[in-house]
C-alpha cells in the first residue's frame, strides 16, 4: 500500500472520529432526564417541629424525600421512619438533600410531639423536617399534590416515599417498607443530584 493511500485512510478515520465525538457530545447534552417527571409538588405552608412556619420555598433548590406518617401509628410508620432515618444518616453531610415527614394526624401531632418524635430518631431537624398543619391542607397535599394516600380517610396513608428534585418535580415513588426499594431510592437521590449539577 502506498503512502498516499495510507494518509487518505488516516484523514478519513480522523474526520470520522471528530464527527462521532461531536455527535456524541451533542446527544449527551440533549439527554432526557435519568428519572421521569411524574408530577409537581404544589405550593404549601405547614409548621415544623419547632412551631415555625415552613413553606414550599424552604425546599426549592434541594433534592428531598417525602413521606406521610403519624407518631401514634403502630403499623407501617415505625418501619417507614426507620427507613427514612437510614436515608437521613446516609445523606447527613450532603447539603443539598433533605428528608420531609408530614403528619397525617395533625390533631395529635403538635409541633412538640413531632419534636419529641424527631429526637427519638436522632434527626437533625435542620435537614429532616417533621411537619404538621391543618388536616385539610395535609390531606390535599398528600392526595392531590403527591397523588398518594386515601381520599376517604386521611389517617389511612401510603407507605410510599416520594423523591422530589430541586425544581419541585416528583421523580419517583418507592415502597418505604422494603429494603430493596429504599436502596434504589438511595441511589436515585445521587442520580438526581448529578443531573442537577450538569
Amino acid at each position: 500500500m502506498d503512502l498516499k493511500k495510507l494518509r487518505r485512510i488516516g484523514l478519513v478515520i480522523g474526520a470520522l472520529l471528530i464527527i462521532s465525538t461531536l455527535w456524541l457530545r451533542k446527544s449527551l447534552e440533549k439527554k432526557e432526564p435519568v428519572l421521569p417527571i411524574l408530577g409537581e409538588v404544589p405550593e404549601f405552608v405547614l409548621y415544623d417541629s419547632k412551631a415555625k412556619e415552613f413553606s414550599y420555598e424552604s425546599l426549592k433548590g434541594k433534592v428531598w424525600v417525602a413521606d406521610f406518617i403519624f407518631t401514634s401509628c403502630s403499623g407501617i410508620c415505625p418501619i417507614m421512619t426507620n427507613k427514612m432515618s437510614y436515608l437521613h444518616k446516609n445523606y447527613l453531610l450532603e447539603n443539598d438533600v433533605r428528608m420531609v415527614s408530614i403528619s397525617v394526624d395533625p390533631e395529635t401531632d403538635s409541633p412538640q410531639v413531632l419534636d419529641d418524635f424527631a429526637s427519638k430518631y436522632e434527626a437533625d431537624t435542620e435537614k429532616w423536617y417533621f411537619l404538621t398543619g391543618a388536616t385539610e391542607k395535609i390531606h390535599k397535599l398528600a392526595v392531590e399534590g403527591f397523588k398518594i394516600g386515601s381520599v376517604e380517610d386521611p389517617v389511612m396513608h401510603s407507605a410510599k416515599f416520594a423523591l422530589v428534585d430541586k425544581n419541585m418535580k416528583i421523580r419517583g415513588y418507592y415502597d418505604g417498607t422494603e429494603d430493596k426499594e429504599v436502596e434504589k431510592l438511595l441511589g436515585d437521590i445521587l442520580l438526581i443530584l448529578d443531573e442537577s449539577e450538569k
